[in-house]
């Protein structure tokens, strides 16, 4: 029994089936998917926090933004209405573009990847100048590395730009404003920050939009503009990189005549 029991084992040393014994080729999968895998991108992080948004070209480029899925808040005064936004549905933080505490506080509000100021102070000319200038202190300091401002066609190197008709009105009526859109922009080309400035002429708000808007180098284009389209032209310019680290001003080539407004 002993030499039957040799004689087996011996002979398994030498006739082993194939699938006891150890492969170097990597197994073959289980199964195939049913579908090709996609790669997708993730949403991108943060969303937009708009000064001035309340109305005028503040609220054409809050319309425009939703229109393109972002997630809008406006910081808005406690006297402000606020009923168009709440008709967007954005949302709505109180704050005053003159309180510095305030405006650092509506960066706590949500992640923000970039921050839009179309801030007017209309009369009081301190909103233009010492207001952009919190919002660009409070932007650096929340770490936001985007920045758009809305200017006027007027300031800084652009103060000749205005057509002989206007010029004299500037140079009369608009030099404390002027010397507060300069101030704001001055102050935010001293930042690190990935800004974009932009400069509009004179500004329609009855006229139908359908010109041809876009943003040019020159500083001395002038033209006539809808806050529609120079709204459009903001929330456009946020994900633009080609914008990045300049000043550009807002022409519409259909509207460059006074004849093409008054007739």
């Amino acid at each position: 029994m002993a030499a039957l029991r040799l004689i087996f084992l011996s002979l398994l040393m030498f006739v082993s089936p194939a699938w006891t014994q150890e492969s170097t080729e990597p197994p073959p999968p289980k199964s195939s998917p049913v579908k090709p895998v996609v790669e997708e991108s993730l949403p991108r992080a943060g969303g937009i926090l708009v000064f001035g948004g309340t109305q005028g070209t503040g609220l054409e480029t809050v319309k425009h933004l939703v229109a393109m899925h972002e997630k809008v808040t406006v910081m808005a005064r406690a006297t402000s209405d606020t009923t168009a936004l709440k008709e967007l549905g954005v949302n709505i933080v109180i704050g005053d573009a003159l309180d510095p505490e305030s405006v650092k506080q509506a960066f706590t509000a949500a992640p923000f990847r970039a921050a839009v100021s179309v801030l007017g102070g209309h009369k009081d000319y301190r909103v233009d100048g010492e207001g952009n200038k919190n919002v660009i202190d409070a932007t650096k300091d929340a770490g936001v590395p985007r920045f758009v401002l809305v200017t006027s066609l007027g300031a800084g190197d652009s103060a000749a730009s205005a057509p002989w008709y206007l010029g004299w009105a500037l140079d009369l009526f608009m030099k404390d404003y002027m010397a507060a859109k300069t101030l704001a922009e001055d102050h935010l080309r001293a930042t690190d920050l990935d800004y974009t400035i932009i400069r509009p002429g004179w500004l329609l708000s009855s006229i139908k939009t359908g010109g041809a808007p876009t943003l040019v180098p020159e500083t001395n284009k002038f033209s006539w503009i809808t806050r529609a389209d120079l709204g459009k032209l903001v929330a456009a310019s946020v994900e633009d990189a080609a914008t990045f680290k300049k000043t550009l001003t807002a022409y519409d080539p259909a509207r460059d005549s006074v004849w093409e407004i008054i007739f």
